[in-house]
Parts: structure tokens; sequence; C-alpha cells
């Protein structure tokens, strides 16, 4: 077990409820938690008593819900004048962020619940639903559907893995990561064709 792993498991183990909340908002902002290895220990720890199923899944999809909707915001408050700092060096005129904007806010959702299961990929959908100004209340809903969804999948995992769980846990994290990197690669990639080529309307 690294470093960091072992800190978070300590934590964990320590503070319980508090800690996995706490942790898990730091980690939807973008603070360099491994997610998906605090959710599958503190799965772990329900099988060992020291944590109660029902309230350990209520509050990893609480915290991950939670750490979303501030990455929301700062991508509303924040993300427009940066994407217009580095628009020159990505060809992007106001026009074509206005596209992208609307690109996003039509099709751009449908990657929020999806986005949960790959590490950096769920900061790239939060940052830039705030970034194109996605209506709140629709993300907010999907959000919270991925949260509790990635929430159950991830403690479920630990709870059946037992003492197995860590070895798996890394085994997955590696893959869902590199699909992450993939698949926020081609997003992005379809997203500048289309506004460049004009076929965002």
């Amino acid at each position: 077990m690294h470093g960091l792993e072992h800190y978070v498991t300590d934590i964990i183990y320590h503070y319980r409820y508090e800690g996995l909340f706490l942790l898990l908002i730091g980690g939807m902002v973008g603070v360099p938690v491994p997610d998906e290895f605090l959710m599958t220990f503190s799965g772990f720890q329900t099988t060992l008593g020291r944590m109660n199923y029902g309230e350990t899944l209520f509050v990893a999809t609480l915290g991950s819900f939670l750490g979303m909707n501030l990455s929301y915001w700062v991508g509303r408050r924040l993300g427009i004048p940066f994407l217009h700092k580095i628009a020159p060096y990505l060809h992007l005129n106001e026009k074509k962020i206005a596209r992208a904007e609307h690109w996003f806010q039509h099709f751009g959702d449908r990657l929020i619940v999806i986005g949960y299961f790959f590490p950096g990929f769920r900061h790239f959908t939060a940052y830039f639903s705030g970034m194109s100004k996605l209506h709140f209340g629709r993300y907010a809903v999907l959000a919270g559907m991925g949260a509790f969804l990635w929430a159950l999948t991830f403690i479920t995992l630990g709870r059946i893995l037992g003492e197995h769980w860590a070895k798996i846990t890394f085994i997955l994290h590696r893959y869902l990561a590199r699909g992450g990197i993939v698949l926020a690669l081609i997003v992005f990639l379809i997203y500048l064709y289309n506004v460049k080529r004009g076929r965002v309307d």
C-alpha cells in the first residue's frame, strides 16, 4: 500500500464517516484523493462492523454530491474567464466559445453520470458543466444520480471483496484511470472539432 492510500485508510479507520465525507468532497473538487480506494475500504469496514453499510452509502453519496456541486460552481464562476485567457492558444473566439457552451448544455450532460466512474473525467464534467452554464437543477439531478450509483458500486464492491478489496481496487483504478483519460480526450477533440467547424448550434 502506497503512502497516500495508507494515509486515507488511516483517516477512515480513526474518523470513519466524518473522514469519508470530507475526503470525498476534497476528491471531487480536485484534491488528489484515491476516491475508489477510499470507498472500497469503507465498504470493507462495514464487514468488520466498524461502519454501517446504509450510513456509509449515505455519507459517501452526500460527500461526492456536494464536492461535484462545488466543482460546478467553481467552473461557473471562474471557468469562462479562464477559458477566454487560453482561447487564443486553442484558436477559439467569442462566437466559438458560445457555441461550445451551447453544445455542452445540449449533449454534455449525458456524460455526468457515467463520468463518475472514470478518475479525472468526473472533474472534467463537473467543471465544464459549470463553465457552460448548464442549468443547475438539471445538473444537480444527474450529479445526485451519479453520486449514488458510484458510491453504491464501490462500497458494495468493498463489502463483497472483503480482505481482497485492496488488490482488486488497485487493478480497477488503473484501468478506469486510463479509460477516463481516453474518454476525456475523445470528448474534448470532438467538441473542438464541432466548434471549429461551426457544427454546434
